[in-house]
């Protein structure tokens, strides 16, 4: 299993609307390319998307504590996992922390560390770059 933790990123918001705001997975789709928005299905409680021809895969909350962690994979099997950490340290200021757990084979983690080191690093630099009045438009305030 590997483990990939992001750079701790910053956003100017309260912990409480952050959190609100990601465990609606409908507001993660605004933080997707348009070119991919199509092929992921985005719901309050999962994000499904075709990974090969015919194979779904759904990630659902597999756990929380409100304000703090939420922790999100594939129902079916603990292979893959990322946890969305939070912490406020002040009033508009919530520090984030995305870590993946992935169960990958030794020789494919060689070639796919990488981009999922990106993808986790991204991942926390987009929840970071959520303005404060995008809550207000999910009466989240």
């Amino acid at each position: 299993m590997i483990k990939l933790e992001s750079k701790v990123t910053k956003n100017s918001c309260q912990d409480e609307q952050l959190y609100h705001f990601v465990s609606d997975f409908r507001n993660l789709a605004t933080l997707f390319p348009p070119e991919y928005r199509d092929k992921v299905r985005f719901s309050e409680n999962f994000i499904s998307f075709e990974a090969m021809k015919g194979t779904d895969i759904t990630f659902s909350i597999l756990e929380q504590e409100p304000y703090k962690l939420l922790k999100l994979g594939v129902e079916s099997t603990r292979d893959f996992f990322i946890w969305i950490q939070l912490k406020q340290v002040a009033a508009y200021d919530t520090r984030i922390r995305i870590t993946m757990h992935a169960e990958i084979p030794k020789i494919a983690s060689l070639f796919a560390k990488s981009k999922l080191q990106l993808f986790v690093d991204s991942f926390a630099d987009a929840l970071a770059q959520i303005p404060v009045y995008a809550f207000q438009a999910y009466n989240l305030n």
